[in-house]
């Protein structure tokens, strides 16, 4: 399964088969500096997405993922922002993952 996650501040929109939903995190992930500066609820917020859009199971392989900040990427992502955003979908389950701007 491919799912794509637009990253705006504290919440994500996966979109997968068709099929789009809104994930929010229980606890704030953005900070006034940075679109993900507390790296738990992220990866928790996007674990919710996968099991909404129906990418996690049993028998279900890893889903790819592809993601698209959405605010806060004025002058393009530092390495750091965008080795968070890889990390937080690898951590959150999927198998591949790639950062767009």
């Amino acid at each position: 399964m491919e799912i794509e996650a637009k990253i705006f501040e504290n919440r994500i929109v996966l979109t997968a088969k068709g099929k789009t939903i809104t994930a929010l995190p229980v606890q704030p992930f953005t900070t006034t500096r940075l679109l993900v500066g507390t790296f738990m609820p992220a990866v928790d917020c996007m674990k919710d997405g996968f099991a909404k859009v129906g990418a996690t199971g049993l028998f279900k392989k890893k889903p790819k993922l592809k993601i698209y900040p959405q605010t806060k990427t004025e002058g393009g992502l530092s390495e750091v922002e965008k080795a968070t955003l890889l990390e937080v979908g690898y951590s959150a389950g999927a198998r591949k993952v790639e950062v767009h701007v």
